[in-house]
């Protein structure tokens, strides 16, 4: 089933570049489609959520937890989103961080930022909490991370449900985004907007690769889990709005089903499982993969891997942009050719 998979690779994967190397404009002539729809630019809405559950362990070798990320990283992560100019709409259950939000969006539009206050303990994945718990607890089984961490990444799709479903998202396409992956964006940078990447069927979901389909397409549910295999990352989906709404029932019945088997961690093994041998072919809504080489866009270490499709949205904006600024009208090209 290869064929309901497509890879995007910019450059060769064994490339070693520094991001002004990297050319991820398509010749119009090989993807008019791409910038045949100028005003829809940015057309995107990115949802994003954080929920404070304290300080994050995970599991690595020899089966310690060490920490991998603290409250006030997520905080410190906050001043990106004072750049980037889509509509934003995020959920917290924070008041420091509802706060430091809107004063970092407070220079842009207002209609281009929502901003909603919210409990965990009223969102539907933390309903199987104490399943999940029974699940990690089991001694044949080595998670990645606790249960509060695995509810928080299947209340992704929550938020995006909540978003769809409450109105507020109007844009064609909306996306899912962590809330740290554009960390090393400086305070000094200049704001910026995603666009649709090059190449994304709207019929399907854009996610980045990060292992080889061929590496993980014969694997069970349960290798999955019991391997800690990651095909996609989790951090950034992008859709469009009737796509990403049956996606998302797609995944909460993958979710539950795993869930009924003993298997729990996050929702990267969910995304993999649902194309995995056993589910394969039982949804309509396939993925569009991207990837990129290491140092594609100043990104180094895990970041190339995992935060690859949100920087190519970043430049396909930029491309776009740079299109529309050298439009020339039919009209305009009369008058220069009489």
């Amino acid at each position: 089933m290869m064929g309901t998979f497509i890879n995007i690779n910019y450059l060769p994967e064994d490339s070693f570049v520094s991001v002004q190397d990297v050319l991820t404009c398509p010749d119009p002539s090989d993807d008019p489609d791409f910038y045949s729809g100028r005003e829809d630019a940015d057309d995107v809405t990115i949802v994003t959520m954080f929920l404070n559950i304290g300080s994050i362990y995970s599991t690595k070798l020899y089966f310690f937890k060490v920490m991998s990320s603290q409250v006030e990283d997520y905080h410190s992560w906050l001043h990106s989103w004072g750049k980037i100019k889509n509509r934003v709409v995020a959920f917290f259950d924070d008041e420091t961080f509802i706060r430091s939000f809107k004063l970092y969006r407070s220079h842009l539009p207002k209609e281009l930022t929502t901003v909603l206050k919210i409990s965990k303990d009223d969102l539907p994945a933390f309903r199987s909490k104490e399943r999940v718990r029974q699940i990690l607890e089991d001694p044949q089984f080595i998670p990645s991370y606790d249960p509060d961490y695995t509810c928080t990444m299947d209340a992704k799709y929550d938020a995006l449900d909540m978003a769809l479903t409450g109105g507020h998202v109007k844009t064609k396409y909306v996306a899912w985004m962590d809330l740290g992956l554009f960390r090393k964006v400086k305070p000094t940078d200049p704001t910026f907007s995603l666009a649709p990447p090059p190449g994304l069927n709207t019929s399907r979901v854009g996610v980045s690769q990060v292992t080889a389909r061929k590496a993980v397409e014969s694997l069970s549910e349960t290798e999955i889990y019991r391997k800690n295999i990651v095909w996609v990352a989790g951090g950034f989906l992008i859709a469009t709005r009737p796509i990403m709404s049956q996606f998302i029932i797609n995944y909460r019945e993958v979710s539950a089903h795993l869930k009924l088997r003993g298997l729990a961690d996050t929702d990267q093994q969910v995304l993999a499982s649902m194309y995995s041998p056993t589910e394969q072919g039982k949804y309509d809504i396939q993925l569009t993969t991207y990837s990129c080489p290491r140092g594609a866009f100043g990104l180094f270490g895990y970041k190339y891997l995992y935060f690859c499709l949100p920087y190519i949205c970043k430049a396909s904006s930029e491309c776009k942009a740079r299109a529309a600024a050298h439009y020339v009208s039919p009209d305009e090209l009369s008058h220069v050719v009489r």
